[in-house]
C-alpha cells in the first residue's frame, strides 16, 4: 500500500515543531562511559549507551556504536564505519547529523548538466527520522519526492517550487516560490529523493539564468532559513546546507515496551531510574533518571541522589534546608516559624509560640 503524505508546496499548518521531552542530561552526567571507554570523539560527546568503536564493549549493543575517524581534524563521528554523514550532537532522545543534499544543475538553455540524488537508512540501527524534519525544495520550475516506508506502509511526499523572475521568489517564505516543503511521516527508517523539472518551456532558459541547480534535502525544520534570490543563484548551496542544517534521528532501547522488558534480562534502566515507552511504531523503550536524582540511568550504579542543598539557588529554599533521598526539606531556622519557600516567609516566633513547625519536602508542605 502507497501513502501519500503530501503532494503540494506550502509550510505545515502547526508550524514550527519541536521536541517538547527533548533534553541533555546523559552528555551533562559526570559518568558518560563505561569504565576504561573514551567519552568523546572530537568535538562530539558521547554517552553510554552509545559507545566509540566496534566489538569495544563500550556501548549496549552493536546498534549503538560510535565511529571515531582520527585522521580527519577534528576527528569525525560517524554511526557507520563508511557514513555520508557525521554526528554532531547527542541527546537523551535523538541525534543529529550532518546533512547531504540532492541536487540537479542546468546548463543555461535549461538542459540537465549534472543530477545527484539521495537515499540514507537506518535499517539495521535503532534510529528512526523525527518529524521536526522536513522535506524542502529550492528552486525554480522543478518538483521532488521522497519515497519511504514504515513496518506497515509505503510512504510517498513531496513538492514543486515555481518562479519566472528572482523578484517572485521572498526570502523567509517557503510557501512554493522558489522554496517550499512537506512533512515527513513518524517512524520511517529510510528514504530515497528524486528530482525533475515542471516543463521545458521557452522560459526555461530565462529561469536558469537565476537558478541554475535545484536542491532536495531532509532537514529539522528550525534550523533552515531561506535568503530568496541569493539562494537560488548559489551553485555550492549543498555546502552550506550540509553541515548547518542537521538530520534529526529519533532512538531507543530495542523494540520492546517497558513491561515486556522489565520482565526479561537485560533490562538497560538502573537503579533511580524510570522506563519510559517511546512513541514510535518500532517500539523501544529509554530511561530517565527519577525526580531528584541525577546522571546516566544506563550505567551502574544507576541515577544519584541530587544535593540540592549545596546549590541553593536552584531551589526555593530561604531557610534551613537538609538533603534527603531524593529530595529535600526546607524549615525555618530555629526561633522562626512559616513558610521557608518564599523569600521572608519565616518570622519570629512569638515567645512561648506553640505554633506547629512547616516541613516542606520538595515545595510539599507537611506539618509537624
Amino acid at each position: 500500500m502507497l501513502v501519500l503524505i503530501g503532494s503540494c508546496s506550502g509550510t505545515a499548518a502547526s508550524g514550527h515543531q519541536v521536541l517538547a521531552s527533548e533534553t541533555y542530561t546523559l552528555i551533562n552526567s559526570t559518568n558518560l562511559a563505561k569504565p576504561g571507554c573514551p567519552s568523546r570523539c572530537g568535538d562530539v560527546i558521547v554517552p553510554y549507551p552509545f559507545g566509540i568503536g566496534n566489538n569495544t564493549n563500550c556501548s549496549i549493543g552493536h546498534g549503538f556504536n560510535v565511529y571515531c575517524n582520527q585522521t580527519s581534524d577534528p576527528p569525525r563521528a560517524t554511526l557507520r564505519e563508511e557514513a555520508y554523514t557525521s554526528l554532531k550532537l547527542i541527546s537523551d532522545s535523538t541525534l543529529r547529523t550532518t546533512n547531504k543534499v540532492s541536487s540537479r544543475c542546468y546548463l543555461p538553455n535549461g538542459t540537465v548538466s549534472t543530477s545527484f540524488q539521495i537515499s540514507l537508512g537506518y535499517a539495521d540501527l535503532p534510529y528512526t527520522f523525527s518529524e521536526v524534519n522536513k522535506f524542502i525544495v529550492i528552486g525554480c520550475d522543478d518538483y521532488a519526492w521522497l519515497t519511504s516506508g514504515t513496518q506497515s506502509r509505503n510512504i510517498s511526499t513531496g513538492c514543486m517550487v515555481f518562479c519566472s523572475t528572482p523578484e517572485d521568489v521572498v526570502g523567509d517564505q517557503c510557501s512554493g516560490n522558489g522554496c517550499c516543503q512537506s512533512a515527513i511521516p513518524h517512524d520511517i527508517k529510510y528514504y530515497g529523493t528524486q528530482l525533475r523539472t515542471l516543463q521545458n518551456s521557452d522560459d526555461m532558459n530565462n529561469t536558469r539564468t537565476f537558478n541554475p541547480c535545484t536542491y532536495a534535502f531532509v532537514g529539522e525544520e528550525n534550523a533552515f532559513k531561506f535568503n530568496g534570490a541569493a539562494d537560488l543563484k548559489d551553485t555550492s548551496l549543498s555546502e552550506t546546507i550540509e553541515p548547518s542544517v542537521p538530520i534529526v534521528l529519533e532512538w531507543a532501547i530495542g523494540n520492546l515496551s517497558c513491561s515486556d522488558a522489565k520482565a526479561i534480562d537485560g533490562f538497560a534502566c538502573q537503579s533511580n531510574s524510570k522506563c519510559v515507552d517511546s512513541k514510535r511504531e518500532s517500539g523501544g523503550y529509554r530511561c530517565i533518571c527519577s525526580e531528584g536524582y541525577e546522571g546516566n540511568p544506563y550505567l551502574y550504579p544507576g541515577c544519584q541522589d541530587i544535593k540540592e542543598c549545596d546549590d541553593k539557588s536552584n531551589i526555593s529554599c530561604y531557610g534551613r534546608c537538609s538533603n534527603t533521598e531524593g529530595g529535600y526539606k526546607c524549615t525555618c531556622f530555629p526561633g522562626y516559624i512559616g513558610d521557608a519557600t518564599i523569600p521572608e516567609g519565616c518570622q519570629p516566633a512569638p515567645k512561648d509560640s506553640k505554633f506547629p513547625v512547616m516541613v516542606f519536602t520538595l515545595g510539599k508542605p507537611l506539618l509537624g
